[in-house]
């Protein structure tokens, strides 16, 4: 292709030299140049595209590698599903059940006990938040748990200040099998209610 659109521009702006005679023959002439210029100009600008085109391929491609093919993992939810109340206190730690789920991508969070399960190994963001609305007997200590292990805490203690709340997130490798969780530590209690104070939100950063 390239071969012909330098004989063609060879030919036209050959026969477009100055000639005394301005007639149809030498007006052809130089439409013919100046069509094979235009011909040339699209072709360049073809190369570019092209030359685009390719980037934006190689990127999608490191962009599949990135993920690795998988099924993406997110999911949040919140405490309640409906209604308003007290959640504990209990005699031992006990693991939080966030039931009204906003979202689960890839169904690695289990409503019925609260537990998250790793289905793709990888580096995953989790957020949990707790609430205290001063009706709440004793303190509010909520932590994350991976694998049975203590990893982060929010913490609240009853005092004059009828409502508290606060949150706490973590960054960790997860295995396939992993599984985390929040949990209440025993002899405290958290209040929610359908505002939904109480979430916990986590997604898969990428895979390993």
């Amino acid at each position: 292709m390239k071969s012909i659109l330098l004989l063609l521009m060879t030919v036209g702006c050959c026969v477009c030299e100055p000639q005394t005679d301005c007639g149809v023959e030498s007006s052809s002439s130089c439409a013919l140049c100046s069509v094979t210029q235009t011909i040339a100009m699209v072709m360049e600008r073809v190369k570019v595209l092209e030359t685009r085109l390719e980037k934006s391929e190689k990127e999608v491609e490191e962009l599949r590698g990135l993920i690795g093919g998988q099924t993406p993992v997110a999911f949040s939810a919140a405490l309640m599903e409906s209604g308003s109340g007290i959640i504990g206190p209990f005699t031992v730690a006990t693991p939080l059940k966030y039931k009204k789920v906003f979202s689960n991508i890839g169904s690695g969070y289990n409503p019925s006990t609260g537990v998250f399960t790793a289905l793709v190994k990888g580096m995953y963001f989790f957020r949990f938040s707790v609430f205290n609305n001063g009706a709440v007997p004793e303190r509010s200590v909520v932590s994350l748990m991976k694998n049975g292990e203590h990893l982060a805490s929010v913490w609240d203690q009853k005092s004059s200040d009828p409502h508290d709340m606060g949150s706490n997130a973590a960054v960790i490798a997860l295995e396939t099998g992993d599984t985390v969780y929040v949990q209440l530590l025993a002899n405290t209690a958290v209040y929610d209610d359908g505002m939904n104070y109480n979430t916990l939100s986590g997604f898969l950063l990428f895979p390993m």
